[in-house]
């Protein structure tokens, strides 16, 4: 049985987040899709960690991006949410997750990670701009707003996962 390594885990934290904030909003394309590549630590945490734990972490990666970022509970919400509902999709999507220690392009192949991946970064980024936005008005604007940034997250959140990949390949 592989135990998960919480150095590791809290290394890549810290390294995704100092990766992230300074970049939050000058990764952006067009001024419509924002690259929020943190979400893709939460959801790429090992299967093994109870959903409380997923939530807690969840709840801290997106209070430390609200609070750099002056938007108050925002992030934390929508991570929260996400990390309620993460384990549920996993289900849904494939029958044998709980055998998955890691996720990964690997594990989960690439048509599974983007049925797994892209679903969920859809789900945070319509909640993160909906709250922010105030509702649902100018819909048209805030539904491309939100479609823009989760396939931009999902890029780059794919080619990170990718890179490591291949680096641990060489290794």
């Amino acid at each position: 049985m592989n135990r998960i390594n919480i150095r590791e885990l809290v290394l890549n934290f810290i390294f995704m987040m100092l990766l992230q904030l300074p970049l939050i909003y000058r990764v952006t394309l067009f001024n419509k899709a924002f690259g929020f590549f943190y979400v893709g630590f939460i959801l790429l945490l090992p299967t093994k960690l109870s959903r409380s734990y997923l939530m807690f972490i969840g709840f801290c990666s997106g209070l430390f991006v609200d609070v750099f970022t002056n938007t108050p509970g925002i992030h934390a919400s929508a991570c929260v949410f996400v990390m309620f509902i993460r384990n549920f999709w996993l289900m849904v999507i494939n029958d044998e997750w709980q055998g998955f220690t890691n996720l990964n392009v690997a594990t989960l192949r690439r048509t599974g990670f983007f049925g797994y991946l892209f679903p969920l970064i859809f789900v945070h980024h319509f909640i993160l701009f909906t709250v922010e936005n105030g509702g649902l008005h100018l819909f048209g604007s805030l539904f491309a707003r939100i479609l823009y940034s989760a396939i931009f997250s999902f890029i780059i959140i794919f080619a990170i996962n990718l890179l490591v990949k291949l680096n641990s390949k060489r290794i």
